[in-house]
């Protein structure tokens, strides 16, 4: 969960406020359905996935109008790198190595948001919904001139919709339950492509130990379904995640926090064969202005 409602208190904030988060995800496992397979286990494939590494810096800037309006402009820059051996026809083993390493701008997101408050302030729940543009490139290439697989390059080039709900209510003045869903739908395709629908929930509970220390615990549930069209990979695209997710929060000032987050897997299971992560890391700074 991503929204200011799991790193603070969620009241609103009238002016300018920033999110710098870092995102490290190591897809470094062979998995097919629900289980884990060794690299040669796999058959009737152009290829053999070795590793994606990921390593994401998402800047999000917010503008609040009011204690209800705000906007959001959502800005990542992926880093990324893949390798995968193909398979020769003949022999069926693995022959030529393939990488592709690359920093690039994403696809930018921009969000609107509306807050309310229940009278008794103790619940407090907003919409939000926008655009994600296609601003990411979709022909990012190797030192030999191959092309990334589409689901491989750092936009999708697609515009989607976004849509989505958040909640916290507050359990006393230390606890607080927090939750999210959010659907993601291309509006288009491009050049034979067009990602999956993604849909995303997560439900958590907040305990501040202090006023400068606190921690979450979230249940994180990620659905993806089949990337589409000539360039896509329908047989191994698909997937749903739930994760467990414990973090820290700690308050620097009167302003701003930090926080840290780890993806641990409680479920994996992907159509076809895909890689997939041990864990994930999440650390970030929020500021209001």
């Amino acid at each position: 969960m991503t929204d200011r409602y799991a790193q603070g208190t969620g009241e609103p904030h009238v002016g300018w406020s920033a999110d710098l988060r870092i995102e490290s995800v190591n897809q470094s496992r062979l998995r097919q359905g629900t289980s884990n397979i060794d690299a040669s286990q796999v058959t009737d494939e152009e290829a053999i996935e070795r590793h994606t590494k990921n390593l994401n810096v998402v800047t999000t800037l917010t503008y609040g109008f009011d204690k209800a309006w705000s906007l959001s402009l959502r800005i990542p820059v992926v880093k990324r790198d893949h390798v995968h051996d193909l398979i020769d026809a003949m022999t069926g083993q693995p022959s030529t190595r393939e990488q592709w390493r690359f920093t690039k701008l994403g696809d930018v997101q921009v969000l609107a948001r509306h807050q309310s408050l229940s009278d008794d302030v103790q619940t407090a729940w907003a919409w939000f919904g926008g655009l994600k543009l296609p601003s990411g490139s979709i022909n990012v290439v190797n030192a030999d001139g191959s092309r990334a697989e589409r689901a491989l390059q750092p936009g999708s080039g697609t515009t989607d919709i976004v849509l989505g709900f958040a909640l916290r209510h507050a359990i006393g003045v230390s606890n607080a339950l927090i939750g999210q869903a959010s659907v993601t739908q291309a509006l288009n395709k491009r050049e034979e492509f067009r990602p999956g629908t993604r849909l995303e929930a997560s439900l958590g509970w907040s305990h501040a130990f202090s006023e400068r220390f606190g921690s979450v615990l979230q249940l994180n549930l990620r659905r993806r379904g089949h990337d589409t069209g000539a360039q896509a990979e329908p047989q191994n695209s698909g997937s749903t995640m739930l994760d467990l997710s414990p973090g820290l929060t700690v308050a620097v000032g009167q302003h701003s926090t930090l926080y840290g987050y780890l993806q641990l897997p409680l479920v994996q299971n992907v159509t076809g064969i895909q890689l997939v992560p041990r864990s994930g890391v999440a650390l970030g700074w929020t500021a209001d202005f």
